[in-house]
């Protein structure tokens, strides 16, 4: 059965009755007509794509021909044609006299004074003019027939490009699933940018002069690659003469070109198999858009292409495919590119009304997971993350903070991992077994393009501004290990291989996970003994926390009931009165956070200064070492302690931030000597004692004026989670302790209740 081809000139007519007829609303409200406003931007030199809008053609062709624009769909690549055309012959005359002139613009003047030139010499050849009467020629040279004015190709003169967008209800295709049936169609898919060329410029028209004769020849380039031409062509009508061709790059035109490898998402992968890629092919305005690691939404036009050289002879007739993209879109925006929005401002405000927002936002962070609440608040601390200083001098002082969490199996690391990688913008998650240290860091490779040595980001790179989630942190070779170290410290990768020494940006944060040396965490050995990470390592994580699963009947009947109920119903069982924020919300508000640029005033120099020496004092009095108390874990309560600042939208650190930044610390170190079953142990209002006790001892405030009640409930926040909060056990605490002596209850001029220890 022989099925007709569509009509060529008739599409075309379709396409420039389209363009030139389509209607929709303005930014007024009034019908305008979209796309000649957009080739009128064009031809004032305001606009270089044209957008095709697929659910425009389906709007304007509904009655008419209904399968139009499943036609443009399924054959986007010869319609992309045809639209140029009709574009073309649709062009209206520009309206701006201040455009400036460019080569085309004196290649096409140059061309018309010659055809004119020309015409002029036939006529009077012909005897049709006079040789002293010009001025008729001229004015019969319209009227006469077979003469072209203008020999130019028409892509040579053309300052846009067309681009087709898809429908809005179109679905999202696997880019496993990008087969041969989508050859020649405009297909749209979501996957991670791996890597990228640079820009380099790509020729649409080769234009030659001829040097016997000095006339210009053009030639259309529609591939990656052509075949130069050698001679002019000759009409038959000419006589045969010799030619040779020289290739003039400043009458060529090019384009901006780049290549991209886009990988499948982690999530799209089926067990058991490798992450597939296609490569993408980008022109013009659609070039620079994205970078390594970009979660990107591309839709473009699959399409074939040979194999050349020695490969198409074992090839055959196999050919490879790339997409030429059409529309790019960054599915998860850094938080600096992107302004908070006036519906998030709205929730933020409302948000820091009702209070509580430290816990609320630690609280939302995988709501699905019981307990953990001093480890989810430090994740929301290393999402926020510190300020970022660059000293005069050159020297960088980092803000990002790392955090490791090692603990048992199945206290849930991995899903924490996973959390975050979802809710943070820009994030890479991988394994340490399947990590080498090349794929963390950077590797040289041949660039399949220029044949040149180019270098490959590996995760760390890709996770530039943002987070790299490592699982299975322990399972990492010593060698592999080490590559991190630079990294995390100066954040760069300092590269010198195959003649290539550079230095790439590794502004990352650091999320680990791993288990303890022998699998579990074995209480008769030493913490140094069960963590087993060399201590430069351990040194550059602000936070370590040890994670044990200790077996206690009131938290393991909770835990089961919390898992039991996400089981049946699919969401996390939330307190009445609490909601959990959704990522979208979490991610407006670190956006908001990360704005501010908190610093640390003088009158917390001294105390900070005392802190820090008193942690280092209590490490050296421990008989067991655990601790790596060092210079880097100053710079860890002055991040930990913006990051708070930043929470709060302030510019300043106040000693409350200090505090908190030292409580997690200190609940991190405490879990690096924990044994099995001994904080199950303690008691709670022992631990809110221990607390004023050490506030009364490092504040020579409270030693003269006393500790206020609402200063307590401040240092036992995180005591308790329910929502009446520690008071009734610092009532427990105070009379219990004021029975034994050893502290006292007062009010002061105001009347507030304060608290002073009997020395």
């Amino acid at each position: 059965m022989t099925q007709l081809l569509p009509d060529v000139d008739a599409e075309r007519e379709k396409c420039r009755e389209f363009l030139e007829g389509f209607k929709a609303a303005g930014a007024g409200g009034a019908t305008e007509r979209k796309y000649q406003a957009a080739l009128q931007n064009i031809a004032n030199r305001e606009q270089k794509t044209l957008d095709i809008y697929l659910d425009d053609l389906h709007e304007f062709f509904a009655e008419s021909d209904p399968e139009f624009s499943k036609s443009v769909e399924h054959n986007s690549r010869r319609y992309v044609k045809l639209f140029c055309e009709a574009a073309d012959s649709a062009m209206p005359a520009p309206t701006r006299s201040d455009i400036a002139e460019d080569i085309f613009d004196v290649i096409a003047d140059e061309v018309n004074q010659y055809q004119q030139k020309e015409r002029l010499d036939q006529l009077m050849m012909s005897g049709q003019l006079p040789a002293e009467d010009p001025n008729q020629g001229q004015a019969m040279r319209a009227d006469m027939p077979g003469v072209p004015i203008n020999e130019l190709p028409p892509a040579l003169l053309r300052r846009f490009d067309v681009c087709l967008k898809m429908r809005g209800t179109a679905p999202l295709v696997n880019l496993r699933a990008v087969s041969s049936a989508h050859v020649g169609s405009l297909v749209a898919f979501k996957g991670i940018v791996t890597y990228m060329t640079d820009v380099k410029p790509l020729i649409r028209i080769a234009t030659y002069v001829d040097n016997e004769s000095g006339q210009q020849v053009y030639q259309e380039v529609t591939g990656r690659s052509f075949m130069p031409l050698q001679t002019a062509p000759q009409s038959p009508s000419q006589p045969s003469r010799p030619s040779c061709l020289q290739l003039e790059p400043l009458s060529s035109k090019f384009v901006k070109f780049q290549e991209l490898k886009v990988q499948e998402m982690a999530e799209e992968v089926p067990e058991g198999s490798t992450p597939r890629a296609l490569t993408v092919h980008c022109t013009g305005d659609l070039t620079r858009l994205v970078k390594p690691g970009d979660q990107v939404v591309i839709s473009g036009v699959l399409c074939p292409q040979p194999y050349t050289g020695f490969r198409a002879l074992r090839a055959g007739l196999v050919t490879s495919t790339f997409i030429e993209a059409m529309e790019i879109k960054v599915d998860k925006v850094s938080y600096t590119k992107v302004a908070v929005s006036d519906d998030d401002q709205e929730m933020i405000q409302q948000l820091r009304a009702e209070g509580n927002v430290y816990n609320r936002l630690s609280q939302s962070i995988a709501p699905e997971i019981f307990g953990h609440e001093d480890v989810k608040k430090a994740l929301l601390l290393l999402m926020v993350g510190g300020v970022t200083n660059e000293l005069g001098d050159g020297m960088k002082l980092r803000g990002d903070i790392h955090m490791c969490l090692m603990g048992d199996p199945g206290v849930a690391k991995s899903q924490l991992l996973k959390h975050i990688v979802n809710i943070s913008p820009r994030a890479v998650y991988s394994t340490g077994k399947g990590s080498s240290g090349v794929g963390l860091t950077a590797a040289v490779v041949r660039d399949p393009v220029t044949n040149d040595f180019i270098l490959e980001g590996g995760a760390l790179v890709l996770a530039d501004k943002g987070i790299c989630c490592i699982d299975e942190f322990d399972k990492m070779d010593e060698g592999d290990r080490t590559a991190i170290h630079e990294v995390m410290e100066q954040q760069t990768v300092s590269i010198a291989k195959a003649g290539v020494t550079t230095t790439l940006n590794a502004r990352t944060t650091v999320l680990a996970a791993a288990n303890p040396a022998m699998g579990r965490y074995d209480p008769r050995r030493s913490p140094t003994e069960n963590i087993a990470l060399p201590a430069a390592l351990l040194s550059r994580f602000d936070l370590m926390w040890l994670i044990l699963d200790r077996p206690e009947e009131d938290t393991d009947a909770a835990l089961a009931d919390h898992v039991l109920k996400v089981h049946k119903t699919g969401e996390p069982p939330a307190p009445e009165d609490f909601e959990p924020l959704t990522p979208r919300q979490l991610r407006a508000y670190i956006r908001a956070a990360k704005q501010y640029r908190p610093t640390v005033p003088d009158e917390l120099t001294e105390y900070i200064a005392g802190v820090y020496a008193e942690l280092r004092s209590d490490e050296q009095k421990t008989k067991v070492p655990h601790s790596y108390t060092t210079p880097r874990t100053l710079m860890s309560i002055l991040r930990l302690s913006q990051a708070l600042a930043k929470l709060r939208f302030a510019s300043t650190v106040v000693q409350s931030d200090v505090d908190e930044a030292l409580r997690l610390m200190k609940m991190s170190k405490s879990s690096l000597s924990d044994r099995r079953g001994q904080r199950g142990r303690q008691d709670p209002v022992s631990a809110v004692y221990r607390r004023m006790n050490d506030h009364w001892r490092r504040d020579a405030r409270a030693r003269r004026h006393g500790i206020p009640f609402a200063k307590i409930r401040e240092l036992c926040t995180g005591l308790v989670t329910d929502r009446e909060g520690p008071g009734a056990l610092i009532r427990q605490c105070l009379e219990e302790y004021s029975d034994l002596g050893v502290i006292v209850v007062q009010r002061d001029a105001s009347g507030q209740e304060i608290v002073r220890f009997i020395e």
